[in-house]
């Protein structure tokens, strides 16, 4: 059935409809089966033309058509494809007076069929496009992200500084396939960041730590300074090693929430594909803002 409402399927169905009945009684009660209601057909009865009659069925049909849109567009959009149906479905068209003109009804019929099989074969084109460009999309980020997997893994075993430089590669080529913008890593009044993204409208400076310590509560602190100093702006600090139990027990109460905490493990399960980027940003971003948790659990469902 058609999805775009035009004003030539408006035409159509007005003369198709008004044609096919020729007794004005079998007309409205089209109208019922179609959901218009018992209350605006009445409504329509009682209107009367410049001489004082009874409106044609076609005027009826105009001024049903004008009441319709007035109203919300997938009713309008709802009857009508109930009017394409019987015109469509309809399989003998005779007429029942000499003046009956069933034929203005036929052709409507035929033109709306047409119209229904272009409509159809567009939205299967522009299915085939979507499911084709989602397969490519899905192809392109699994195969990037089994790059990225290799490179981990060779990553492990590089001695601490080259480590180093090998997590702000991976974590910019990670962003940039989840579709998420980067900024490669600055430096600004003395002070050296690893760089940025913007996630749903704001700023996060990102902060990446791999070496064999974990992270205690002084460098998170920096890292909180550094944040807090840069207008609306969030910040991510990712400690492959994670962090001491000073570190998460210390975290700042009473403070605004500034900064997400992300452990290797977290960056693992998106390279290996548990889950992807997008997805955990929403899930540490829910944990800080519902429950006050800027270290978040490592399923999703925690």
């Amino acid at each position: 059935m058609f999805d775009v409402f035009t004003e030539e399927v408006e035409v159509l169905i007005k003369d198709g409809v008004a044609n096919l009945y020729w007794y004005k009684g079998d007309l409205h009660k089209a109208w019922l089966r179609s959901g218009i209601t018992a209350a605006l057909r009445d409504e329509i009865l009682r209107l009367r033309d410049a001489a004082g009659k009874d409106l044609t069925k076609r005027l009826q049909m105009d001024a049903l058509y004008e009441r319709l849109r007035t109203g919300q567009y997938e009713r309008r959009l709802e009857v009508s494809r109930n009017f394409v149906r019987i015109l469509t479905e309809h399989k003998t068209f005779a007429p029942q007076d000499p003046k009956h003109r069933i034929e203005v009804a036929e052709r409507c019929a035929l033109k709306l069929r047409e119209l229904v099989r272009q409509q159809e074969k567009d939205r299967e084109y522009r299915d085939t496009i979507r499911t084709r460009a989602a397969k490519a999309s899905r192809e392109t980020y699994e195969s990037r992200l089994g790059e990225l997997r290799n490179k981990f893994a060779n990553a492990i075993d590089l001695p601490p500084q080259e480590r180093g430089y090998a997590l702000e590669e991976l974590f910019s080529e990670l962003m940039r396939i989840s579709g998420i913008p980067v900024e490669a890593p600055f430096r600004i009044e003395g002070e050296q960041l690893d760089g940025a993204i913007k996630y749903d409208g704001h700023y996060y400076l990102i902060e990446l730590k791999w070496t064999n310590a974990r992270t205690d509560p002084k460098e998170i602190a920096h890292f909180y300074y550094k944040v807090e100093g840069k207008l609306g702006a969030r910040g991510i600090f990712l400690s492959m090693s994670g962090f001491t139990d000073g570190a998460i027990n210390s975290l700042p109460n009473g403070k605004d929430l500034k900064i997400l905490l992300l452990d290797g493990n977290h960056l693992a399960n998106v390279i290996h594909g548990l889950y992807r980027m997008p997805e955990l940003l929403e899930h540490a971003i829910g944990q800080a803002s519902m429950k006050g948790n800027i270290y978040c659990p490592h399923s999703l469902q925690g």
